[in-house]
């Protein structure tokens, strides 16, 4: 049986190229570009296997309720009022110590910097589902 990986990513320049070693590998991957899209595919997020999510997303919509969403909020948001417990790969540019904190509170299984190698994302994929 295959995994699914939800990836919330806004940038489909990062996805493209990393993405196609982890369909090869027989990995399932629904891309959702924006916090708002993120925030209406609860079910889809609650069902994947891992979640792959950006830490700046663009809002996608022009609902004020997402303009300022980053991908700290959404998962906040999946956490906190989901109660979804779905392991998360982080992506960020910089990564700051009070951000690297709060993703570990938030209970981020990695943090990865962009750009990331296809490589190393899947065996940071295959690490945190323990494959």
């Amino acid at each position: 049986m295959s995994k699914t990986i939800i990836w919330i990513e806004d940038d489909t320049d990062i996805i493209d190229p990393v993405v196609r070693p982890l369909e090869l590998a027989g990995y399932n991957i629904v891309r959702l570009n924006t916090a708002h899209d993120a925030l209406n595919a609860i079910d889809q997020i609650r069902s994947a296997d891992l979640i792959l999510l950006d830490m700046i997303l663009r809002p996608g919509n022009t609902d004020r309720e997402f303009s300022r969403y980053s991908g700290l909020d959404v998962l906040r948001e999946l956490r906190s009022v989901h109660q979804i417990d779905n392991p998360v790969i982080a992506f960020t540019v910089v990564v700051r110590d009070e951000i690297r904190q709060r993703l570990h509170e938030l209970g981020v299984a990695d943090i990865v910097r962009k750009p990331v190698r296809p490589s190393e994302l899947k065996e940071r994929v295959e690490h945190v589902l323990n494959l």
